[in-house]
């Protein structure tokens, strides 16, 4: 076949879809998307080489997709909102301005308040939707997953590894590549605890290669499926 005659000549096969990667995914997904409602404090502390360190407070409110993200500190960013209510619909609030403003879906991916993370990192807990997943390899301990973008599907990214560790069916290490396969930023997700058999890192952390920048996010409280109202994700709301 021409399967094997490319492994015999030691050639690299693409990564396509398959069912144990289509699973690995899934299980992955169901154990981020468990929660009815996440409720978490932050801390963020963002190092770049050459700048003095930035350390930000966040209070971040879950619903299903729905996302609030509200700055505590410093006081420059105190009061500051951000509001997603999907991944092509997202406002924020600048208390300077005093006005709500919508996020142009096509700059979701920028650096999000001089961080790591993009708008869309750290929002997204689905990839099935945009990406086909592989398995890549597999122990006792993990499972490794190669994502790539399905067919009609524009992306941010040209593949994505993922590994998953088989205990919670939780992501422990993410890598972005462009569409050059060149690896861009790599995620780890540490220090993972469980409330209600919902499993969360304490710590996670963003690397950008390309502009040497490292943001670390640590959790300091969070709190799980406690009622939160559905006018807590409302244009209206950012602005009280």
């Amino acid at each position: 076949t021409i399967a094997a005659t490319t492994l015999a000549l030691g050639l690299s096969v693409p990564a396509l879809a398959d069912d144990a990667g289509s699973k690995a995914l899934a299980s992955a997904e169901a154990s981020m998307n468990k929660a009815k409602t996440l409720y978490f404090e932050y801390e963020a502390k963002t190092t770049e080489a050459g700048k003095a360190d930035k350390t930000v407070g966040l209070n971040v409110w879950i619903k299903g997709e729905k996302r609030k993200t509200e700055f505590t500190a410093p006081a420059d960013l105190k009061g500051t909102k951000v509001l997603i209510l999907s991944p092509t619909e997202m406002y924020v609030y600048l208390p300077a301005f005093g006005k709500v403003r919508r996020i142009a879906s096509h700059t979701s991916d920028q650096s999000a308040f001089g961080m790591a993370y993009s708008q869309d990192e750290l929002a997204t807990q689905k990839y099935s939707g945009d990406y086909d997943a592989a398995q890549t390899s597999s122990s006792d301990k993990e499972v490794k997953i190669t994502l790539t973008p399905k067919s009609g599907k524009t992306t941010t990214y040209g593949k994505i590894e993922m590994t998953i560790a088989k205990d919670h069916n939780v992501p422990t290490e993410i890598k972005y590549y462009n569409s050059d396969s060149k690896l861009v930023k790599t995620e780890t997700r540490t220090g993972y605890t469980s409330e209600s058999d919902v499993w969360t890192p304490g710590t996670l952390k963003m690397v950008d290669h390309t502009k040497n920048l490292t943001t670390t996010f640590t959790r300091k409280k969070v709190k799980v499926n406690e009622a939160i109202a559905d006018d807590v994700f409302s244009k209206r709301s950012l602005e009280n």
